[in-house]
């Protein structure tokens, strides 16, 4: 008989109810388990088959992956070579996929950098240098703990070993690797994202000239979904790439995301400043505008826009949203029907944005809250697509 089909919420707190009962397991019975690798890397299999047949690949290895972590996290003397060895080769074994040791090798790297076995540590990170940047910043962490610990004393210059560390990070912005693939790791509290961003702060005052660390920066802020410190990063790379235009896009979408008016202002006048021929800063002055329901702003912004050619089309759709987020129903319905008649080519997204302003119009308090939101989104989200400002 096939096993019923459960809904992927459930299935997925199943596994989190696993993954909590074997933690703890291991964290009681600690001793045990080592003594044993061999029955109780095969008990976690058989329990992932039993329980959970149709598992994908992946996640069966996540699992396996995360008990291993479990494993040596709740180790707390220094664990010895021979048993690292030993977690790796039967947490290996019993998973799906006999490639890829880039996680376990993170693992058992850092437990060597707890207890101080930084030259072993980089034995394990070497191998995936590039996977995830996160491990070039580890390995470059290393080289650094160990310049201190040869170093107790300050210098005027920074020996061999730092200029290992230097040279890591400096590989690291020319490569550009990701920061999200080790999964095991992609939540925002942990110990290799803490040496990410010990290594990532020491290499702003490195090489103040190299953009590139603002970006990894950015880029990780946005995977751990911290705005705060987002914004703190773009205001720094703002002031000292002032022409970048990814860093003002960036600051611009930030603080709106922030709700911080006044700031978000200030990037497009520093846009402008920049880039006075382009359509990008005034497009974000008008969606602004839009935002904060002010009509005076709008139609200076958009003056320009039509001085700078703007695209006619887009700009009375535009003039529908602010009508719409300014919450006048007959307004909005005038100036979207001016909208359709300068798309032509458009109807089935014109006929899509034109159910939902009736949901704004004809729909009651809620749906038409919710259609506001849904107007602004879509019309904001074909507009940046027209005009390539993402690409």
């Amino acid at each position: 008989m096939e096993d019923a089909w459960q809904p992927g919420a459930l299935h997925n707190r199943r596994l989190e109810q696993l993954r909590a009962t074997m933690d703890d397991y291991i964290a009681k019975n600690t001793e045990q388990v080592k003594g044993n690798l061999p029955v109780f890397f095969g008990h976690v299999a058989a329990t992932l088959d039993k329980t959970f047949p149709e598992l994908d690949d992946r996640s069966y290895d996540d699992f396996v992956d995360a008990t291993a972590f479990a494993l040596l996290s709740a180790t707390r003397e220094p664990p010895a070579p021979e048993f690292l060895e030993k977690v790796l080769r039967h947490a290996m074994g019993n998973k799906r996929r006999r490639k890829g040791r880039a996680t376990l090798d993170v693992i058992v790297a850092l437990k060597l950098i707890d207890s101080g076995n930084y030259y072993q540590a980089i034995e394990y990170l070497a191998p995936h240098r590039g996977y995830d940047g996160r491990i070039n910043a580890a390995i470059a962490y290393c080289y650094y703990a160990l310049s201190l610990a040869k170093n107790q004393e300050s210098r005027l210059r920074p020996d061999d070993l730092e200029l290992h560390a230097r040279e890591e990070m400096l590989t690291l912005s020319r490569i550009r690797a990701p920061v999200n693939r080790l999964g095991l790791f992609n939540h925002k509290d942990n110990q290799l994202n803490s040496i990410f961003w010990f290594m990532l702060d020491l290499a702003f005052t490195w090489f103040p000239s190299e953009p590139e660390f603002y970006r990894m920066g950015v880029a990780w802020t946005k995977d751990e979904g911290d705005a705060e410190r987002r914004n703190y990063l773009l205001a720094h790379a703002t002031e000292r790439f002032s022409d970048d235009r990814f860093f003002l896009t960036e600051a611009f979408n930030t603080r709106v995301e922030l709700r911080n008016g006044s700031g978000a202002a200030a990037v497009v006048k520093q846009m402008m400043q920049q880039f006075p021929n382009d359509l990008e800063p005034l497009y974000y002055g008008m969606k602004l505008a839009i935002l904060g329901s002010q009509p005076k702003s709008y139609a200076n912004f958009r003056k320009l826009a039509i001085l700078k050619e703007f695209p006619r089309h887009l700009l009375l759709m535009l003039d529908a949203v602010f009508e719409v987020m300014c919450n006048h129903k007959m307004e909005s319905y005038v100036c979207f029907e001016e909208a359709k008649k300068a798309s032509p080519g458009r109807e089935y997204y014109i006929m899509a944005l034109d159910y939902i302003l009736h949901d704004f119009i004809e729909g009651d308090e809620e749906r038409a809250k919710r259609a506001r939101s849904t107007f602004f989104t879509s019309v904001d989200q074909y507009c940046m697509r027209v005009l390539k400002f993402r690409e």
